[in-house]
């Protein structure tokens, strides 16, 4: 019975955290999104996006429109007459990180004359769970 009752307790204090996020994880989202709109000029080419994801030492991957339609990676929704460029600024609150998405995906397509035409921003959304009887929602990883 004891056992039975560590492992509740265990298995609850396992799901508290991303209850008590505060909106960290949102927040940290809002955050990069924000910067990328103030950085929008250093995305004016994917030349240029390169350098950007280089000089904060972020992953990236930049894609010619042929290697896009050979390969058609999946984090690709259709491939542009232009260059793609694919970043991943990985999440940095540990909580976030574990219980909502580890990364925040950055793409950014580019028309045929290297013209920013497109830029996406991606996190796993946060969950809900409404409480009707108290009139308040829980909020997972927010």
């Amino acid at each position: 019975m004891l056992r039975l009752f560590a492992l509740v307790l265990l298995a609850w204090l396992l799901l508290l955290p991303p209850f008590f996020t505060d909106g960290a994880c949102t927040a940290e989202f809002d955050m990069q999104a924000s910067r990328l709109q103030a950085d929008r000029a250093a995305f004016t080419s994917p030349s240029l996006a390169s350098a950007y994801w280089s000089a904060r030492q972020v992953p990236h991957t930049v894609l010619s429109p042929q290697q896009c339609k050979q390969a058609r990676p999946r984090y690709v929704e259709f491939c542009s007459a232009g260059a793609v460029v694919y970043a991943t600024v990985p999440v940095r609150n540990k909580v976030c990180r574990f219980y909502r998405d580890d990364e925040i995906r950055i793409q950014l397509q580019y028309d045929a004359k290297d013209r920013l035409a497109r830029m996406q921003t991606d996190m796993h959304p946060y969950k809900s769970l409404p409480l009707p009887f108290v009139g308040r929602t829980l909020h997972w990883g927010r």
